[in-house]
């Protein structure tokens, strides 16, 4: 029966909830040990840095090489070209953050230094290019390996990085254990090359990879970047344990906004066929539907009741933290809307670079302006306004460019009753939690 059910849609998104599950899991672990909070904020650093200088350029070129795979004959070769492609990068991104590291220190974390430098350039080189396990089998369509697969890395990774403090070892130990879990996922990376037969470099192939990826990786910095410019304002204003207190508000999207991003990933390669166009626009909208009566209704749950559970779940010292959270569980609003989706699998990247661009200066404006009145918690009100902005525009390029409807991919009333609902219910619950 569970066989049955998963496809590539599914088996991503169980995928991206095992994922976000062991942030939650690690979070509560560390928040209960006896790490004081500015320790946590040091893990915190080393995730955010990592993150900060390679989510762009990784995550445009994986959204490229979804729609590509869909129409390529070698397919093998196509999966280990973009491995090299990606290891280059990494190498890249890995000198310069060793070479660049005082500007770092000095500039946006004011004045402390990176936590492990060395073991960041490594878990740079390693752990980003291991990230392509769960494309290669998304590619391949193999769901129930890559339902295992999570399971078994996300379970190793939450063992190592929380067990060495629970036995009394320094936070540095918790980083270790992170570098190891990308050793045993980069060693995984290189077995499913070996499965599957072939491990051959294609120049074309890459130079096809390139072309329409570096719009994305483009539009991927200008709007992804807006969240880690927050995270440096942050850093730039306030101290770790503040920066520990805002990440564990906003270190992810919550769980249905993870399966919203996984349904978009998901759907990239089947939008690469265009003669089945209309088919996959009702497709999405189905997908989309389904998905709308299981977030909407949880996200409502959960803003209600956040404010009493996040000191008991992690301890008083993160109370704020639930504000924040609050915030960006509205972020749902703008991801079940995904005109992107369409655009990027028709293979129309640049009109995404303008609306990111857009995004990024509204972000970061109103974060700077917010933030003087309202602390860590207008930062997140400015990335809400600064997402749902882009969506927007999206969705009137989608309807002025290519000619489809809203209502033609989208279950616009229901979604229209579910997003005003949604408002009242956070104004009631910042209301009755101050």
């Amino acid at each position: 029966m569970i066989k049955n059910r998963l496809n590539t849609v599914s088996s991503f998104q169980l995928f991206q909830m095992v994922r976000y599950g062991t942030l939650i899991l690690t979070g509560i672990v560390l928040a209960k040990s006896t790490l004081s909070q500015s320790a946590i904020g040091e893990y915190e650093t080393f995730l955010f840095l990592a993150g900060a200088v390679s989510f762009f350029w990784l995550n445009g070129l994986l959204k490229a090489l979804l729609p590509l795979s869909a129409g390529e004959k070698e397919s093998n070769a196509a999966l280990f070209s973009s491995f090299v492609l990606i290891s280059v990068f990494s190498l890249l991104v890995g000198i310069l953050i060793y070479l660049l590291h005082p500007f770092f220190s000095g500039f946006l974390l004011n004045g402390k230094q990176i936590p492990e430098l060395n073991l960041l350039v490594f878990y740079l080189v390693i752990g980003v290019p291991a990230n392509l396990v769960e494309y290669v089998y998304l590619v391949k369509k193999r769901n129930k390996l890559l339902l295992i697969y999570a399971i078994i890395s996300f379970t190793v990774q939450f063992l190592l990085v929380v067990l060495p403090v629970v036995f009394g070892r320094p936070v540095s130990w918790a980083m270790r254990g992170l570098v190891a879990s990308s050793v045993l996922r980069y060693i995984w990376l290189w077995g499913t090359f070996v499965y599957y037969s072939e491990i051959r470099f294609s120049l074309p192939f890459v130079k096809k990879h390139l072309k329409l990826g570096m719009p994305l990786v483009a539009a991927t910095l200008l709007s992804g970047s807006a969240q880690f410019i927050d995270g440096f304002i942050v850093t730039s204003h306030f101290d770790e344990s503040t920066f520990a207190v805002f990440r564990y508000g906003a270190r992810e999207l919550p769980l249905a906004t993870l399966l919203a991003n996984a349904l978009s990933s998901a759907m990239l390669p089947e939008f690469g066929h265009k003669e089945k166009l209309k088919e996959n626009l009702e497709k999405l909208k189905q997908s989309v539907s389904q998905l709308m009566h299981f977030i909407f209704p949880l996200t409502a749950v959960l803003l209600l009741v956040s404010k009493p559970l996040f000191p008991i779940i992690f301890n008083p010292d993160f109370a704020e933290s639930a504000t924040v959270f609050n915030i960006y569980l509205l972020l749902v609003i703008s991801r079940l809307l995904m005109p992107q989706t369409i655009l990027n699998g028709l293979r129309q990247a640049r009109h995404i670079m303008v609306a990111s661009f857009f995004e990024l200066v509204i972000n970061v404006a109103l974060s700077l302006v917010f933030v003087q009145y309202w602390g860590i918690a207008g930062i997140a009100f400015a990335t809400f306004i600064a997402y749902l902005f882009e969506k927007i525009y999206l969705t009137f390029v989608v309807r002025r460019n290519l000619n489809i409807r809203l209502s033609e991919y989208h279950p616009v009333k229901y979604y229209l009753y579910y997003s005003l609902g949604l408002v009242a219910i956070f104004i009631f619950a910042e209301g009755v939690f101050p």
